[in-house]
């Protein structure tokens, strides 16, 4: 077994100021000195232990990397780079259950943000910012934020996002029973660009993907919501992605698992149907009301010209009566 002190994480967190002052250009003794800003002796020490580690090589009194120390660097500086990244988000990872399912490549690269005590809900801005201008949105909803889902909605639809939202069946079933969220959960699961489905969730976190581009997991508390972590690297959105498929694989829409939405959504269409129909009665009853008038029109014309022309005969025929009197009695006058 190797002695501690001359193992290569030791070697390597030791004298990786070295390595990195070697990284681009090779240099001389007085260079290292110069640009580390430390003693002579201290730089002789340095080399000695980097060479018999094989991390180090000198041409002609300068130093340069082997590959062994180039790739020893690489691997340092990626260590402490998540380091830097787990400490950022330490405090909303410390309150997280240690058995989560949550894979290394998610947590590798992310951004992290934790709601804060005096503004709880400014932290659900991150998720909105990230889902507004997406073509195609991706979710899993294992708790129904029941503040947020009108807007929820309105910021996935207002530019035409297409939607697949997987939300955990007893939180429809909760969504559903409550007179103040029932409507506007069934409108939604109506919209002609969202998709509801309902099923197991296994993981306690929310879980998005925006135009694989983005994924994002969001964290709950009894309350509302504890922190999001963010992350737009390939494995990252290729994890999300796999965790969503698990979870549709046993999804089915809501339209069929759930009575109450198909009925309401049958209802909807009944009360189209019907308006239709009335419409169309009423177009109907508007023309026969229409041809009823028209020809109660032309039968008031017909008889007004009859009796016009009643009217009219009857002067003349009164006129011939008298006429006819007038010559009877001249002829009666004649006789006489």
């Amino acid at each position: 077994m190797p002695d501690s002190d001359h193992s290569l994480d030791t070697i390597v967190g030791k004298r990786q100021s070295f390595l990195e002052s070697l990284e681009k250009n090779s240099k001389d003794k007085c260079e290292l000195e110069t640009d580390l800003d430390i003693s002579r002796s201290t730089v002789d020490r340095g080399i000695r232990e980097l060479s018999n580690a094989g991390l180090v090589t000198s041409t002609n009194s300068d130093y340069q990397l082997t590959l062994a120390g180039r790739t020893a660097l690489t691997a340092a500086q990626q260590y402490h780079r998540r380091l830097q990244e787990i400490d950022s988000g330490r405090d909303l990872l410390s309150t997280l259950p240690s058995g989560i399912d949550i894979a290394d490549v998610f947590l590798d690269g992310a951004s992290y943000a934790q709601a804060s005590p005096e503004i709880p809900d400014r932290i659900i801005r991150y998720l909105f910012d990230s889902i507004e201008s997406a073509d195609v949105f991706r979710g899993v909803s294992p708790v129904a934020l029941a503040g947020y889902l009108d807007e929820f909605y309105a910021v996935t639809t207002a530019n035409g996002t297409i939607v697949k939202h997987v939300v955990d069946e007893d939180v429809v079933e909760t969504l559903l029973a409550a007179p103040e969220l029932r409507s506007g959960f069934i409108k939604q699961a109506q919209h002609d660009h969202v998709s509801l489905l309902s099923g197991d969730i296994s993981f306690n976190y929310g879980l998005w993907i925006v135009d694989d581009i983005e994924a994002g997991i969001v964290f709950y508390t009894d309350t509302g919501v504890r922190g999001i972590i963010i992350n737009d690297s390939d494995a990252a959105i290729q994890w999300a992605h796999n965790q969503w498929e698990s979870v549709m694989a046993d999804a089915t829409s809501i339209h069929q698992s759930t009575p109450q939405v198909a009925n309401s959504e049958i209802s909807g269409d009944s009360r189209m149907e019907n308006t239709v129909s009335s419409t169309e009665d009423i177009d109907v009853d508007s023309n026969l009301e229409t041809n009823s008038n028209t020809e109660t029109t032309d039968e008031i014309g017909a008889q007004t010209e009859q009796t016009a022309e009643s009217d009219s005969a009857s002067p003349h025929e009164d006129q011939t009566t008298q006429a006819d009197t007038e010559t009877s009695e001249f002829q009666d006058n004649s006789e006489s």
